[in-house]
């Protein structure tokens, strides 16, 4: 079979969200579904429409930034703008580390085997967390000029580069704009292309389960928050970054604790005695109260603390791990909640537990069909909740390399409550 290159692509002209290649193709998805049981573009062109309104915030939020490079078929090129700050590759780039490969998730099980695309793209995540003696600082991790470094180790940089007691700042931390500004970083800084995973969890337990906010806690009254974050992979490579959470909520104690396919395989190289014998990840596997991590924020930023631990028995959370010690909260980044069958028990059991739990997702499309079909098959014969779709406001910036398809499509881009801490 030969491919030919399309003589006329065709853009629906009603949601303008999908190209074809011809005319024929066009028609043939307006009345046929591409894969079984899927809906047909008949079905779908409506709320399409509706998706595309989001297009113009999602542009503003890439082309805000020096380096935001929108493509002629609207996708951002995420390597080459890596490349332009020299922090693009596999292992050895220290936060910025990861598997050169366009497949989303490390974790193929549910789809059908290994893809071809991850073959010779091999990046353990986690890896440096078995090299190392202590953790990336600031120069090694980041590995970006001092003044693009949003720092944890506030005090290599003087007061005036510092960000001011977050309930001192009097906008807040609301969206990218706003995180620079208080961090005093100029936006020519590229750090949103990877605190979009801290950021993401700070807003989902801040403003989409509503736990807790920066105003919450007091010297008098620090407030203990533990929080399971469910799936992690690349989330392993820049585990230090998560110490963002004690400085944007001060007089917090943050125990996070990650379970996900990732951990697993980090908990399975260090069985192997890969690394040195005194990693933070050999020592944290070797005792499961042993933390990964731990930071503390200056007194002068509100001494707001976290903690991380990883879970390497199992490669997936089960309802056991919230019998003795329940969490406050569930999360997850970029979940696919109706694509990966591991998460039917969990989210069976955030259900009938009443464990508020919040995910992000690609797109606001795959997001309405997991509120709509997916979670409600997966808990029947309970009846659904009140599931909320909002676009995340600290989403990585820039479309994903989909360029069919122009639907806002984004790493952290949608977030979703799937139960949250006031239901029945």
């Amino acid at each position: 079979m030969v491919i030919q290159e399309p003589k006329k692509p065709q853009l629906c002209s009603a949601c303008r969200a999908v190209t074809y290649c011809s005319k024929e193709c066009q028609k043939r998805s307006w009345k046929y579904p591409v894969v079984p049981r899927a809906p047909t573009h008949k079905e779908t062109c409506g709320d399409n429409k509706l998706h595309m309104l989001r297009l113009p915030d999602t542009q503003a939020a890439i082309r805000q930034f020096p380096w935001g490079r929108i493509e002629p078929d609207g996708t951002f090129n995420l390597s080459v703008a890596k490349a332009r700050f020299n922090v693009f590759g596999g292992t050895g780039m220290g936060f910025w580390s990861h598997r050169i490969s366009r497949s989303s998730h490390q974790d193929e099980r549910y789809l059908g085997g290994e893809s071809k695309k991850t073959l010779g793209a091999r990046h353990l995540d986690g890896y440096d967390l078995l090299q190392r003696s202590t953790h990336l600082d600031d120069k090694s991790g980041w590995k970006l000029e001092p003044d693009l470094t949003p720092f944890r180790d506030l005090s290599a940089i003087g007061e005036d580069k510092r960000p001011v007691l977050i309930t001192e700042f009097e906008e807040g931390v609301r969206d990218w704009s706003s995180w620079y500004g208080w961090r005093k970083l100029p936006l020519k800084s590229p750090a949103a292309l990877l605190m979009d995973y801290p950021l993401s969890a700070y807003w989902l337990l801040t403003h989409t389960l509503g736990l807790t906010n920066a105003l919450s806690g007091a010297p008098e009254k620090r407030i203990p928050l533990s929080v399971h974050v469910l799936g992690v992979e690349v989330e392993l490579n820049f585990i230090p970054l998560y110490s963002e959470l004690a400085l944007l909520l001060p007089y917090h104690d943050i125990k996070l604790t990650f379970f996900g396919y990732g951990a697993r395989q980090l908990a399975l190289a260090s069985a192997a005695n890969v690394g040195v014998t005194d990693s933070p990840a050999r020592r944290a596997f070797k005792d499961s109260n042993t933390p990964i991590f731990e930071y503390t924020a200056p007194d002068f930023l509100g001494n707001g603390s976290i903690t991380i631990l990883l879970h390497g028995d199992s490669d997936s959370w089960s309802a056991a791990f919230a019998e003795n010690d329940p969490p406050d909260a569930l999360i997850a980044s970029n979940a696919g909640l109706g694509s990966y069958a591991g998460w039917i028990d969990v989210i069976r059991a955030v259900h009938l537990r009443n464990i508020p739990f919040a995910v992000t997702e690609y797109a606001e499309q795959s997001a309405e069909t997991q509120t709509r079909a997916s979670i409600p098959g997966f808990i029947a014969p309970l009846p659904p909740r009140d599931y909320t779709i909002e676009l995340n406001p600290f989403h990585k910036p820039g479309q994903r390399w989909m360029p069919r398809i122009r639907l806002p499509n984004l790493y952290n881009g949608f977030c979703i409550r799937v139960v949250s801490k006031d239901e029945p």
